[in-house]
């Protein structure tokens, strides 16, 4: 009874993110402390529900994006494109993943990483995002359906200073088209 309110009140409160400590950059928010030793009780919290395991401090940083530039939640309806610069870092991928932020599996699953990607004349990315296939570099999302975007930086040294960060130190999200 009592333990089935207390969880129940904390899933109600907490959601899926954490209530303190995000950091937001353009479309793209990260939780810089849940992989820290000092992370506080509400991100302990939603760790101990949740099967996945965080970047630790030292590891890199994860930003999620559930709407585009303007605010508006990213659906499979819609066709976007993903430009800009990344990070410094030893690698980093662009995940696909449902509304709750876990990554798609099985036939759904898709992801980019530095390594796939073919780079504009200038260093940058540019990346269609959409359920149709498009020429270049193409990430799949499920047709009609919200998702968001997981966008993993391993081992950067700007991990210790992501507060700084300005919006042009990560891609833009911009919606292209929709219907």
């Amino acid at each position: 009874g009592a333990l089935g309110v207390g969880i129940g009140s904390d899933w109600a409160v907490l959601g899926d993110r954490p209530p303190l400590g995000g950091v937001q950059i353009g479309a793209w928010q990260t939780f810089p402390r849940m992989g820290a030793a000092d992370i506080d009780p509400y991100g302990r919290a939603i760790l101990a529900r949740e099967p996945h395991m965080p970047l630790a401090a030292g590891e890199g940083l994860q930003f999620v994006a559930r709407a585009d530039e303007a605010g508006l939640a990213l659906t499979g309806a819609c066709r976007y494109r993903v430009t800009g610069v990344t990070l410094p870092s030893r690698g980093w991928t662009l995940t696909v993943a449902d509304r709750s932020d876990r990554a798609l599996t099985g036939p759904e699953a898709a992801a980019l990483g530095d390594a796939d990607m073919v780079a504009t004349e200038l260093g940058t990315i540019a990346i269609a995002v959409r359920a149709q296939v498009a020429s270049g570099n193409w990430l799949r999302v499920p047709p009609s359906e919200r998702f968001s975007l997981i966008l993993r930086f391993y081992d950067t040294p700007s991990a210790s200073g992501v507060e700084r960060l300005s919006d042009e130190a990560l891609p833009r999200i911009e919606r292209v088209s929709c219907g």
